[in-house]
């Protein structure tokens, strides 16, 4: 029996940035999965997370049905396009895997949140995602999203400590993730898998923005790193590297 054609699937996120898939770790993450996966996908750009319909991006609309958040979207298409990227683990890995999305997904994102949406330096530049918003709600849009971060954030528990301890929680964060990284191109070796899209959606919005911090400090002095968020968005975003060497060359 053939199997029915897919249609194409449409994935709801912020605006790019950066030459960066995506500033949001989630955003990035899944459209690196995406490509990973072969999953052929189009565009549609709002800097509204409120659209969702979780209230949150990114989601994606696939044969008239909306469905959100990162890790049910990937189940769905690895249900209904026939692939995994991540057949070939064993166990342990597909522990760590887990343990290591965990990380990042459920107490890393905080801190990124708080670097890049309330630290001053991550504002002065985050501020820009929402010019496509127009001007006459921009003020209103603009300030009820901050307010949910900061609301979101004190809720965790993040935003009750200082600056230093929430930098030195994202540091050991990569202490711990970097420990259990292979020394092949990609996280379990010489093909990417799932958690490579987790990491490299951490990493690119931490590492290869001009967002300063002590943690992108501290990745960017690692040189593995640097090899690896650059060997990801050069394989899969062949047309962010070039346009970001461009931008360097003007």
């Amino acid at each position: 029996m053939t199997k029915a054609v897919q249609q194409s699937i449409k994935l709801f996120q912020f605006p790019r940035m950066f030459g960066i898939p995506n500033l949001s770790p989630f955003c990035c993450k899944l459209e690196t999965w995406l490509r990973i996966a072969g999953i052929s996908y189009e565009i549609v750009e709002t800097p509204d997370p409120r659209k969702g319909p979780k209230r949150k991006l990114p989601f994606i609309e696939d044969g008239g049905e909306r469905i959100a958040d990162t890790a049910i979207i990937i189940e769905h298409l690895k249900r209904t396009r026939y692939v995994d990227p991540d057949a070939h683990l064993d166990a342990s890995q597909r522990a760590t895997a887990l343990l290591v999305q965990r990380t990042l997904e459920e107490h890393y994102a905080f801190v990124v949140a708080y670097t890049h949406l309330i630290r001053e330096d991550g504002v002065r530049h985050t501020r820009a995602r929402f010019d496509s918003v127009p001007s006459i709600v921009r003020p209103l849009v603009v300030h009820t999203v901050e307010k949910q971060v900061k609301n979101l954030l004190w809720q965790q528990g993040i935003l009750r400590h200082a600056d230093e301890d929430i930098i030195e929680s994202g540091l050991r964060d990569w202490r711990a993730v970097l420990v259990v990284m292979s020394d092949g191109p990609f996280f379990f070796g010489n093909e990417p898998t799932s958690v490579d899209a987790v990491v490299f959606g951490a990493l690119a919005t931490s590492m290869l923005t001009p967002i300063e911090s002590p943690i992108r400090d501290f990745l960017r002095a690692r040189p593995a790193c640097i090899t690896y968020a650059e060997r990801i968005r050069s394989r899969f975003f062949p047309e962010l590297t070039v346009a970001t060497r461009e931008a360097l060359a003007a």
